[in-house]
């Protein structure tokens, strides 16, 4: 049972942090611009995500490996730091993002100042990641998360054409809509990228090895994987089909995390609007957290210093300084005046252009029967997967006129 539960726990805590401020705009907007039309782009993602996820996961607990260990490993020392300072600018950029997003829901709920709202998100932050143990933030996050299932039912409630929907996921051209293939291409790399964020699978891993992942977790790995995924880009098709239905008829482009409420309040009352900001604060919270500790997740990992937060912080003062610093740093971005809204754009086309340089070493000691023995994928899946997930050949996917 005590089995069972963990199990559970582990495919709801998938959700943690997968729903999050980029998402939550990228989707609706482009339900509100293309309709059903971007369908497609959430699939694609959700096969991306599965496969890295499980990658990441079986590497940590057959070779007790983390992502940045392997990119320390697979592209040497230049390459590497380069990788590394990518991806912490992206962590970075993505936090401030949240806490952003964070003081504006406070903002909404008490309506103090939102410069006040936005340290009070960062000093909450740090307070819950100084004081809870990895298994608990997973755990807290990923199931207040849940409380989103409410903008899946008031998709549901829209009655949407369900044969258009499922038309959505075979790509076309944007002319149906109206947009150019521009903006169309835009949003489907956008959709994609904010689907396959980086520091997904850098938590993913990171966690594997903070709760010490075995061969015996390989099943509960493809499981927590796949189905935590799924619920997620179920959640992120339930937007694209609110942006579509509540949205579009009114000619309104919701580009304030105020109005991506609103579905919920049209069907359900101002109460369930209560839940959907919960859920949403939640998720957003859930991402804030994952991020600042990436961050610092992948520093240590990559010049092998001690890290974990289950360790205490006498043990872990690198670690634990570097995600103080994140969250400290993130703040004073957003405190600056930078819109968190103008943070999603340019966090979503930085982890287009990073993104090989996360997946390809992943993707190389997948393949490795050194590294993983029988457990190591075999050459024709790691040439197809290669292919999927190569972003120049996405992005000029997007650029193709279609039917």
């Amino acid at each position: 049972m005590k089995k069972l539960l963990g199990l559970t726990l582990g495919i709801m805590t998938a959700l943690g942090g997968f729903v999050d401020l980029s998402q939550i705009v990228f989707t609706m907007q482009a339900g509100a611009l293309f309709r059903f039309q971007l369908m497609w782009s959430v699939l694609i993602g959700l096969i991306g995500i599965i496969i890295y996820m499980e990658m990441s996961g079986r590497i940590a607990a057959i070779a007790k490996m983390p992502v940045f260990a392997v990119v320390r490993k697979r592209m040497g020392y230049r390459l590497g730091v380069f990788t590394l300072l990518s991806s912490t600018i992206l962590n970075l950029i993505t936090c401030a993002a949240e806490i952003g997003g964070l003081g504006i829901l406070i903002h909404l709920i008490t309506e103090w100042k939102q410069a006040y709202c936005i340290v009070l998100s960062s000093v909450l932050i740090a307070v819950i990641v100084g004081v809870s143990r990895f298994q608990w933030i997973e755990r807290t996050f990923g199931l207040a998360g849940l409380l989103m299932i409410v903008f899946a039912f008031s998709a549901w409630k829209t009655m949407p054409d369900w044969s258009s929907v499922l038309r959505g996921f075979v790509p076309e051209s944007s002319a149906a809509s109206g947009h150019s293939n521009w903006l169309y291409a835009y949003f489907a790399v956008g959709i994609f990228s904010a689907m396959l964020m980086e520091y997904e699978v850098y938590f993913y891993s990171s966690g594997a090895i903070e709760e010490d992942w075995t061969e015996d977790s390989l099943g509960e790995n493809v499981l927590v994987s796949t189905l935590g995924s799924t619920l997620g880009a179920v959640l992120t098709a339930a937007l694209v089909v609110l942006g579509a239905q509540v949205f579009l008829p009114r000619s309104i482009f919701p580009n304030t995390l105020s109005t991506t409420v609103i579905p919920a309040n049209i069907h359900f009352g101002p109460s369930m609007m209560n839940v959907a900001m919960a859920g949403v604060l939640a998720c957003i919270a859930g991402a804030a957290i994952e991020t600042a500790l990436c961050g610092s997740y992948n520093i240590c990992q990559f010049f092998n210093i001690a890290w974990g937060k289950n360790l205490s912080a006498r043990k872990t003062p690198v670690f634990t300084w570097l995600w103080i610093g994140t969250l400290a740093a993130s703040t004073g971005i957003v405190l600056s005046g930078v819109r968190p809204l103008t943070l999603v754009n340019i966090a979503v086309v930085f982890a287009m252009v990073a993104m090989p340089l996360t997946y390809y070493p992943i993707l190389k000691a997948a393949g490795d029967r050194r590294l993983l023995g029988r457990h190591a994928i075999d050459p024709s899946t790691r040439a197809w997967v290669g292919y999927f997930s190569e972003s120049s050949w996405f992005a000029r996917l997007q650029l193709c006129r279609w039917r």
